[in-house]
Parts: C-alpha cells; structure tokens; sequence
C-alpha cells in the first residue's frame, strides 16, 4: 500500500473496521435468530406433545371420541382445533397410512414477506425440517394409527426476517451514513496538506514570498507557524545573501581599485624615481653625483619594500606563516592596543594552539581584525576582553567588549558581521552574535577540529 496516499488508506482502513463491525453484528443477529427459531419450534413441540400425552390418556377412560362427524368419519384427537399452532404440522395417519385428521386441513395464508433463500441458508435449520417426531398410538393393546410432528417455522422466519430486513436497513443506512461522514472528515482534514504542498512546490520554484493560512487543528496550525517562520527566515537569507554577494563584489571591486591606486601612485612613484636616478648615475661625470644617485635609489627601494610589504599584509597576513596563529593574533592585538590606549584588553590567547586548517587561522586573524576595527569605531568601549583556546570540540575565540551595542534584529547595512557570519557557516563553524543596547556585545565563535572539519568538508 506504498503507493497509496494517507488519506485513501485512512478511509479504507475505517471503512474495513465498520463492515467488520456490521458483519460480526449480523454474525450476532443470524445465530440469535437461528437460536430462537429452533427454541421456538422445540418448545412447541414439547407443548403439542404433553398435549397430545393428555388427550390419550383421556381417551382410555372416555370413548366419546367414538363419535362420528357429520361426514362419518371419526374425529379422534380434534387435531382441527390446532389451527392456531403455526409452528409444527400435527399429522395423525391411520394404519393403512391414510390422512385422517391435520392441524392444516385448511391452508393458513401468510401475512408477512416471504425471507430470501440465503438467510435461510445462513439460519442453517434444515435438520430440524427433516427430523418430524413420530409417535404410535394404540389402545387397549392394539395400534390405531401415528402421530407426525413435523416442524413449520415458516412464520418465525417471516417474523425474524420482517424485523430483521427493517434492522438491517437502518444499520446500513446508519453504516453508509458513517462512511460518508468519516469520507468528508478526512477529506476536509487532509486539504490542509494540498495547500502545505503546493507551499513547499512554491518554496521549491524559488518563491520565498509564500505563506500558509492558519489552520484549526492545532498540529496543522503549529505546522503552519513553522513553515511561515522557515519561509521567512529563507526569504531574509535569501536577500542577505544577494545583498552580501553585491557587498563582496563592490569590496572586490574597491579593492582592486585601491591597489591600482596604490600601485600607481606608489610604486609608480618610487619607480619614475629610480629611473630619474639611475639615469643621473649612467650620466654622471663625477664619482660625487653618481653616489648621491645610488643613495637615492637604496632609499626609494627601502620604501618600496615597506609598501609592498603593507599591500602584502592586506592581502594575506604574513605573520601567520612567520609566527603562527598565537602569535599572529598576539602582534594584531598588541598593534590596535598602540592605537587604543584608552580601551583596556584582556588577553586570553593560548600559546599552545594546534595549527589549524590555514582557512580557518586566516578566518580567526580576520574576524578578530574586523571585531577590533568595530570596537575602535562605534563601541565606545573600555574594556575588551579576548580569549582563544583550543577545546576538544576544536578552535574556540570569544571577543567581548562593555560598549554601547545593539540590537541583533536591526538589519545592518555592513558587511563586517554578516561576512563573517557566511565565512564561518562555509568553514563548517558556528558563530553567535549576544548584544543588548548599552551593555555591550560578545561574539563566540567556534570551529572544528582538522579531522572534523575535512571530514564534514566532504
């Protein structure tokens, strides 16, 4: 039943148990009915027989019976007077065999519908039709004849049948009327999957715009509140995201610009320079000129080295190759504490950090460097505390600061944090931003270890 939806194998499984139920209760009412028609018939029988007992042995003592009829013939046990017993066919035959008195000598007409021929089968009463009691009759020694019994319950099967055609019809209106009932529920509370549905194929196509109604079963209702929340929480990262990759384009774009202008203006600069000078040294005449032309071009080489060296920095910081991660982040701090020595720095870095994943040292450099430039700009902090430490579960760094902060709901046009957020996500780590308004902020971030992080990379 894979391939069947919830809703049909609901319906089915409802509709099996109601026709077990109706087919054990008509299992009921056939074998009560066959139980009460055999009760009937064997209780008029025992009834017609004491009877029968009684008139004989009035019969030995009374020969009144001798009489004759008006047609001549001898009425002995009156049997005409039975008519009203509609159960058993009382039967007297004489030794010849020869019909001389029945309860039946005028036909009894039926008032109710004949029962169809399977709830006879089902009552299963046949043995009892074929089993007519016989019993001899003689007197004073001699026999006179047989009195047959034979069982009629012709009118209890129309009483039964009558009463229970009438049953049989309210319970499968009563069982129809269930099944249509419970066809409507489930229907009505399976439409609210449709619309799930068509929300998540909505999702699926790309529009993040789409919403649920409220619904009034309380678990499709808590659904609901889900998917509405997922689907606004999709549709923000989804425009956080757009919004950072033109962010990162522009920031490309801007710094590309500024090392072109660095560049240029620059190194340029210091080589026009050194052209000029080595040109004034090819031509000089006196030994005088041509040193004061080497010393100039030892000076502009000296200061395009440290202007290289500052381009280099900004584009990967050379200090995590040269000192590694604990001492690289010990420099940064110790240099933005030169720049800031109205701000106090708690400085909790371990010295026994286990090299990282290169990707993930340069993300800790750079999420410290990028908290230190926030906290100098708009904390307005003085104290900062700084940890990193090296967990079991991996890399660990804390930044906490006593400035101003902020809300965490207000969207932020900047890059800083939300960058940093989607460089520790793609890195496989997890970063928690707790800021309140006039209390400061603390950032938590925390990466996998090597093993865990190559392992979740792939």
């Amino acid at each position: 039943m894979k391939s069947f939806s919830l809703q049909f194998k609901l319906n089915l499984i409802i509709t099996l148990l109601l026709l077990g139920l109706l087919l054990t209760w008509a299992v009921s009412v056939i074998k009560n009915a066959r139980e009460d028609v055999l009760a009937e018939v064997e209780s008029t029988t025992n009834l017609v027989m004491h009877l029968l007992d009684a008139e004989i042995a009035h019969y030995m003592t009374d020969f009144a019976w001798l009489a004759h009829k008006q047609d001549g013939q001898i009425n002995i046990f009156r049997l005409e007077e039975l008519t009203n017993i509609r159960h058993l066919k009382v039967d007297f035959f004489d030794m010849r065999g020869q019909l001389r008195e029945s309860n039946r000598s005028t036909r009894i007409v039926h008032t109710g519908e004949d029962p169809p021929k399977w709830f006879v089968s089902l009552l299963d009463i046949s043995s009892v039709l074929n089993e007519p009691k016989r019993k001899h009759i003689a007197l004073n020694g001699r026999a006179i004849g047989e009195l047959v019994i034979t069982p009629d319950p012709s009118f209890e099967l129309r009483e039964i049948w009558d009463d229970t055609s009438g049953l049989l019809a309210i319970v499968g209106l009563f069982g129809l009327s269930v099944l249509l009932f419970v066809y409507w529920t489930v229907r009505a509370t399976f439409k609210p999957v449709k619309q799930i549905i068509h929300g998540l194929n909505q999702i699926e196509r790309g529009e993040y715009q789409s919403r649920l109604p409220g619904f009034e079963q309380i678990e499709l209702s808590e659904i609901s509140d889900k998917f509405n929340s997922m689907a606004s929480t999709l549709e923000q990262s989804i425009r956080n995201n757009h919004r950072l990759t033109q962010q990162i384009i522009h920031l490309q774009e801007e710094e590309r610009k500024k090392l072109a202008r660095d560049l240029h203006d620059e190194i340029g600069q210091y080589l026009t320079a050194v052209h000029v000078d080595a040109s004034a040294l090819v031509a000089a005449k006196k030994l005088s000129i041509a040193r004061e032309s080497a010393q100039a071009i030892a000076q502009i080489t000296r200061q395009m080295m440290v202007t290289i060296q500052d381009i280099l920095a900004r584009l990967r910081p050379r200090v995590l190759d040269e000192l590694g991660l604990s001492l690289a982040l010990a420099e940064l701090i110790h240099h933005w504490r030169d720049r800031n020595r109205g701000i106090m720095v708690v400085n909790a870095i371990s010295n026994h950090l286990s090299p990282p994943d290169e990707a993930i040292a340069v993300t800790v450099y750079r999420i410290l460097q990028e908290c230190l430039t926030n906290i100098s700009k708009h904390a307005a902090a003085t104290r900062v505390t700084i940890e990193v430490n090296e967990t079991p579960q991996g890399l660990y760094l804390m930044i906490a600061d006593d400035g101003r902060g902020f809300d965490p709901r207000v969207q932020s046009r900047g890059y800083g944090l939300a960058g940093m957020q989607e460089r520790v996500e793609g890195l496989m780590g997890a970063m928690q931003i707790s800021s309140v308004p006039g209390q400061g902020t603390r950032i938590e971030v925390r990466f996998q270890t090597i093993q865990g992080f190559q392992e979740a990379a792939k």
